[in-house]
């Protein structure tokens, strides 16, 4: 069913057929690329608009900085900028008073809390809450040191990421499908990179993971073609217009932009020797297609080529919600 979705897709996009990949299904499994113990979670930083208009503004990078250790410290890469499930912090000021110099101190007593948030339902899978006190020249250093009691891997910490990573597994295993089918709707209709987001998001623990992978290196494999393509036809363009060593040489600036593993590669390959054959003999030839090392785990290299496009396009939106200011 999925593969006659897909041709279909290539057949939107190209007027073709599209094949997948063309390995025997023994080398396509993603199972064997993924290691089992690992699975990074979408999960984002963002401040409620009032505590960032009260928070001054070098704490909140230092609150998102230390939110980033302790997500990376648990498995998770806090690389997405935006995703619907969030980590949002809360920094209570229960007491504040100076100690007489020189040189003078703020004391400050704290309460830190933490959440993870599920946006659109709004539903909160996660909860942690401490209390500190912080001392500093200034008020924005009193906070900071505060804000670094926060253990990394406290057992606590550990018991709180781990809560929310089960919801959000479980989210995905319940959702795959609608993902994937979301992401095939959206690839039928040319939004190859907004597809790519939503299928980037699977954990890779998720029970569906492997059939999100196939459809995201299909999609990929798409877009790859098609770039691939408009790119020998500005070549052919180029040296159709000109046949000399000036456009000789603007042809092959587009044709080794080319990916080996493009649809048009053999294609490219073999207008790129006819160029070279036919520019002056005294001209130097830098130009060379690309090539895949041949000791390098392609699948692999194309699945994380897929999700960075995926990450990218979602990281360049808008926040759907706008009573959060997401951390950058």
């Amino acid at each position: 069913m999925i593969r006659r979705i897909l041709t279909t897709i290539a057949i939107i996009l190209f007027n073709c057929p599209l094949q997948l990949v063309g390995l025997p299904e023994q080398e396509f499994s993603i199972v064997n690329l993924v290691s089992a113990q690992t699975c990074d979670l979408p999960i984002s930083i963002a401040f409620t608009n009032s505590e960032a208009q009260q928070i001054p503004e070098q704490t909140r990078r230092q609150i998102t900085n230390k939110l980033k250790q302790i997500l990376t410290a648990n498995g998770v890469s806090g690389d997405y900028r935006f995703s619907q499930f969030v980590m949002i912090p809360h920094v209570d000021l229960i007491d504040k008073h100076i100690l007489p110099g020189p040189p003078a101190k703020t004391v400050m007593n704290l309460t830190i809390s933490l959440e993870i948030k599920e946006l659109h339902e709004g539903n909160i899978l996660s909860a942690y809450s401490t209390d500190v006190s912080a001392v500093g020249n200034n008020e924005n250093k009193a906070y900071a040191q505060g804000v670094k009691q926060l253990g990394n891997a406290s057992t606590e910490i550990k018991q709180f990421i781990e809560t929310a990573r089960e919801k959000i597994i479980s989210y995905y295993d319940k959702n795959s499908q609608a993902i994937i089918n979301k992401a095939l709707a959206l690839a039928s209709v040319n939004k190859t990179d907004e597809a790519l987001y939503h299928l980037a998001l699977v954990p890779e623990c998720c029970t569906k993971y492997e059939e999100v992978m196939e459809v995201a290196l299909t999609i990929y494999q798409a877009r790859v073609d098609k770039e691939s393509q408009q790119l020998l036809f500005a070549a052919q363009a180029v040296w159709a217009a000109g046949n000399d060593a000036e456009a000789a040489q603007r042809a092959a600036e587009y044709l080794i932009q080319i990916d080996p593993e493009a649809a048009c590669y053999p294609q490219a390959s073999k207008l790129l020797a006819e160029i070279k054959k036919k520019s002056s003999a005294n001209a130097p030839w830098d130009f060379e297609m690309k090539k895949f090392d041949a000791q390098v785990e392609l699948q692999k290299l194309k699945i994380e080529a897929a999700k960075e496009v995926g990450i990218a396009y979602g990281n360049n939106q808008q926040p759907e919600t706008t009573n959060l200011v997401f951390a950058k």
